[in-house]
């Protein structure tokens, strides 16, 4: 039988984990976004930095979710 507090440290664990995909995917995406400017894709460019914040965005909602 599960405890409600094992019930909340196991979902506390996976918004962590999907934490650390999200700041991972978004590093990658930046990385992008950089070759694109300096290759002179500007399309590319825009397209990663545009889907980093909003990476960023949802990073900083789930490490808001876990203070509380």
């Amino acid at each position: 039988m599960t405890t409600p507090r094992s019930r909340a440290r196991r979902s506390t664990n996976a918004v962590v984990i999907y934490l650390i995909i999200l700041v991972s995917f978004q590093v990658f995406l930046v990385t992008v976004a950089v070759e694109g400017f300096m290759v002179g894709d500007k399309r590319v460019a825009w397209s990663a930095a545009a889907v980093s914040v909003a990476l960023a965005a949802a990073s900083a909602f789930f490490a808001r979710t876990l203070r509380h």
